[in-house]
């Protein structure tokens, strides 16, 4: 099984440490994501993450050969049904960031699409959640806002439930920018400093030592962050003396360019 490509086939599947649920979740997979798989262990998998390189133990349940995806989910979630009919009976859901096979379109935007599974159709979802493959989203500061109010989940990197650096990744994965999944390694590698917070604007990142948020204006943090329990936009100056207490000071101002 060694280096063969699967993709995850549920919603989300978490990434462990070690094969057992106990020994703490790194990441997580999203559907259609492609995975090479190193080793096999009973119900357990020994995984590289295709979108970032990370590696670690998965369930192999959660993974099967799909067809290449044609789209990748830019809404915060959609909602899977088993026709096209938006009255038929709810199936599931897939996250931001989700990759997924279509068929072509056949009438307008506003068309219900037949998704594909490893079995074939396993459902339809709006064809507006989607943007093709090898097209982005216009604006990654309004994707991060999409998701206000998602639960804050250490390790996550679903809708349902994701982490700061997740919340970044996603984003800017959605406008076309592939980036790490951990913070620190972001604060090392995206875009060009910044001198002075008073320079913030829109779309800018704020990163201390173990957390990042995103600006929606000069003025505005948002962020996935434990103490609000969930992606919240906040006033910058109302969040440094916590933040400060809790991590540290700013590390490193950032505007992308790109």
């Amino acid at each position: 099984m060694r280096g063969i490509p699967m993709r995850a086939i549920v919603a989300s599947s978490g990434v462990f440490n070690k094969p057992n649920h106990l020994s703490g979740r790194e990441t997580e997979i999203l559907f259609g994501e492609a995975v090479h798989i190193h080793s096999r262990q009973e119900d357990w998998c020994d995984i590289t993450l295709e979108t970032d390189g990370y590696r670690g133990w998965v369930l192999a349940a959660d993974f099967g050969v799909m067809p290449p995806p044609t789209h990748h989910v830019t809404a915060a979630r959609t909602v899977i049904t088993t026709g096209r009919d938006v009255k038929t009976p709810y199936k599931g859901y897939l996250p931001l960031g989700a990759l997924v096979h279509l068929d072509p379109p056949e009438h307008s935007e506003n068309e219900m699409a037949a998704l594909h599974h490893q079995h074939g159709v396993m459902g339809y979802i709006p064809r507006r959640h989607v943007t093709p493959i090898g097209e982005s989203a216009a604006d990654y500061t309004a994707i991060a806002t999409s998701l206000i109010a998602a639960p804050y989940l250490w390790g996550g990197r679903d809708s349902r439930g994701l982490d700061c650096s997740a919340l970044i990744q996603l984003s800017l994965g959605a406008a076309g920018l592939a980036v790490p999944r951990n913070t620190g390694d972001q604060e090392k590698t995206i875009g060009t400093d910044l001198d002075n917070i008073t320079a913030l604007r829109r779309g800018d990142l704020v990163f201390w030592r173990g957390h990042v948020g995103v600006m929606t204006d000069a003025d505005t943090l948002l962020h996935a962050n434990a103490h609000h329990g969930m992606v919240a936009a906040e006033n910058l100056s109302h969040a440094l003396p916590r933040l400060e207490a809790a991590v540290g000071s700013i590390t490193r101002l950032v505007r992308l360019n790109f």
